[in-house]
């Protein structure tokens, strides 16, 4: 009785076991089909499209989250429709995107003096597309190269954040290993955004020569910037080899928080089921940190794309398990 009962057990793990190594392989592929609805595209190159954003009216939740996949570029940009940012990521479990946004510049030449590109405009909009705002949390403002005084200013002309770098006399002609490291003032800075922003006017105060106390004009780069970017991309670039004398032009990543905006809050999107956005069973509710609206997300134990029916799936180890 012990050995059959031995033999048994063994049996079933190798059963187990088996199944478990067949269940690992086609995880990934069950749950890719479950990130959009059917007969719509699910990639733009090798950038994943899970719904609620669509290529195209049919394919996504309203006109705020469509998106347009441009072939004429290799690899192809996805871009949303409305305000026509080139994003690079799309996330449902952190509700966030990240787009490509050119940072604005300002440099000397032998004729002109101090000139400013003319490619980028001062302003950076979201306008058009209510599910996206510039994240609080991931951003930060930026003014690069010296002197340099970056600001801001929102919709309605008023300040809403900036910051000032200088250099010193070596870092000004190029010479290396003459900053701390870090966007913290010499040569570059950063400063905070608001939250619920989806738009900003960018601006350069430079000092002129002969302006301005003269220590502070020690050091002069040939271009200045100011931008928004991600803080993990600031940290990493500006963290151990100063760049603070770049002089081409350059896209930085900026993290877009997204969610469905149509309504305040979870407790008022619930009192409406048949324009509820959490369409699976097995899904919840989370409020916006970045202005008014909410998310979804798959309950504990399961994964996928809760803006589906059916596209919360239950891990397949709890099923086995159970």
């Amino acid at each position: 009785m012990t050995e059959m009962t031995t033999s048994a057990q063994h049996l079933q793990v190798l059963a187990l076991t088996v199944f478990l190594v067949c269940a690992a392989a086609v995880t990934p592929a069950a749950l890719a089909q479950q990130q959009q609805l059917p007969g719509c595209p699910d990639k733009c190159g090798d950038i994943s499209i899970p719904y609620p954003f669509g290529i195209g009216a049919r394919c996504a939740r309203g006109q705020y989250f469509e998106l347009e996949c441009n072939r004429a570029y290799s690899p192809p940009r996805l871009i949303v429709s409305t305000h026509r940012q080139h994003l690079v990521n799309l996330s449902l479990a952190d509700g966030e995107a990240i787009a490509l946004i050119n940072a604005k510049r300002q440099c000397y030449n032998s004729t002109e003096g101090l000139v400013t590109d003319a490619n980028v405009n001062k302003e950076v909009t979201l306008y058009g597309s209510n599910a996206y705002r510039f994240s609080a949390a991931r951003n930060r403002y930026v003014a690069l190269g010296c002197p340099n005084m970056g600001y801001f200013v929102d919709g309605t002309g008023f300040y809403v954040s900036g910051c000032t770098s200088f250099c010193r006399p070596s870092q000004g002609s190029g010479a290396s290993g003459a900053s701390t490291g870090g966007c913290t003032g010499e040569g570059c800075c950063q400063s905070r955004i608001p939250t619920n922003t989806d738009y900003y006017e960018q601006y350069i105060q430079t000092f002129k020569p002969g302006e301005g106390d003269p220590i502070l004009r020690g050091g002069t780069t040939a271009c200045r910037y100011v931008f928004m970017a991600e803080d993990k991309w600031i940290d990493t670039t500006y963290r151990d080899t100063p760049m603070f004398n770049r002089t081409d032009d350059f896209a930085v990543p900026v993290v877009l928080n997204w969610a469905i905006r149509n309504v305040a809050n979870c407790d008022i999107a619930k009192r409406n089921r048949t324009d509820y956005a959490c369409q699976s069973d097995n899904s919840g509710c989370v409020d916006s940190i970045d202005g008014p609206g909410y998310r979804c997300n798959c309950s504990q134990g399961y994964e996928g794309n809760p803006y589906l029916i059916g596209g919360c799936k239950a891990y397949l180890l709890e099923l086995v398990l159970s």
